[in-house]
């Protein structure tokens, strides 16, 4: 009796074993197991009616994916494209590895049908995450980063004479104020940084897990100092920041709140040793928002 040989498993096969293992060290499948999608599932199911259109996708699903949406930061296209790629992403929605996935139009009909009881079902999500030991606002690390407009406004005749930005037409729209300074003659001249016409995106997120607690968006002059209030809830015990939020060190005290702001060398006084010490303890707690900001 000739035996045969086993053949190897192949690439994918064992692809799909190791995700399988490292899927139940997952958090993501710790909040797919701890949340009640019943009770979501009931009231989502209220929105359809069983007699019309043709079959849908499961809604639970579809809130599940605007969940992961809104904690990775990711439009709609760039979500469509995960649930293709990402074994965890697919795992927590529900899908079975080789199934098809939504697409980008699916879910925004899903979101504007959700409309009237969205706030609604984000906070009974709070509750059940908080309850089950997700402090999803008690340490949250707050930044902002810069978003190019596809188009900047034409300038007119005052701008192309000087017009008010003192000999820089376009500091009007580029978001960053003139910068004056004194070449080697004495000579005062401006000081020109790279142009950019379009918005800030103010974000907050959890310390630890990265959920998106917050999101705002502004004009890109604006400092982001005065959006760090937007984010404290109820519940919010440490603010981690770096040093363009040290406006905001009284209010973090007087609202009781620990105090995460780098700190910030002046004119004349360098950071001392202790204070460069302090910062690199901050950047390990306050750098998850920026990894948001990457994906």
């Amino acid at each position: 009796m000739l035996s045969k040989p086993k053949n190897p498993p192949s690439f994918a096969e064992a692809s799909i074993v190791s995700a399988e293992k490292r899927w139940k060290e997952h958090w993501l499948h710790r909040v797919q197991k701890i949340i009640n999608w019943k009770s979501f599932a009931r009231e989502l199911e209220k929105l359809y009616n069983p007699n019309e259109g043709r079959p849908a996708w499961d809604p639970v699903l579809l809130f599940r994916c605007l969940l992961l949406a809104e904690w990775n930061g990711l439009s709609d296209r760039a979500l469509e494209e995960a649930l293709e790629f990402r074994i965890d992403f697919k795992k927590f929605a529900g899908l079975e590895v080789d199934a098809a996935v939504p697409d980008a139009t699916t879910f925004v009909v899903f979101r504007d049908r959700i409309q009237p009881i969205r706030k609604r079902l984000f906070e009974r999500l709070d509750r059940q995450l908080r309850g089950a030991g997700f402090q999803v606002h008690s340490a949250i690390a707050v930044d902002a980063t810069l978003v190019e407009a596809h188009s900047k406004p034409t300038k007119n005749d005052d701008d192309e004479e000087g017009g008010s930005s003192g000999g820089d037409p376009d500091a009007s729209w580029r978001g960053f104020p003139v910068k004056k300074r004194v070449d080697g003659e004495g000579n005062e001249v401006i000081s020109r940084r790279m142009a950019l016409y379009g918005y800030k995106v103010n974000l907050a997120a959890s310390v630890g897990t990265g959920f998106i607690s917050g999101v705002s968006v502004c004009r890109a002059s604006e400092h982001e100092t005065h959006h760090l209030k937007e984010f404290v809830r109820p519940g919010t015990r440490r603010v981690y920041a770096d040093k363009g939020y040290v406006g905001n060190r009284q209010y973090l005290r007087d609202e009781a709140i620990m105090d995460g702001i780098m700190a910030k060398a002046t004119r004349g006084h360098s950071l001392t040793q202790q204070e460069q010490e302090y910062n690199a303890r901050i950047v390990k707690r306050r750098r998850i928002v920026e990894g948001v900001f990457g994906s």
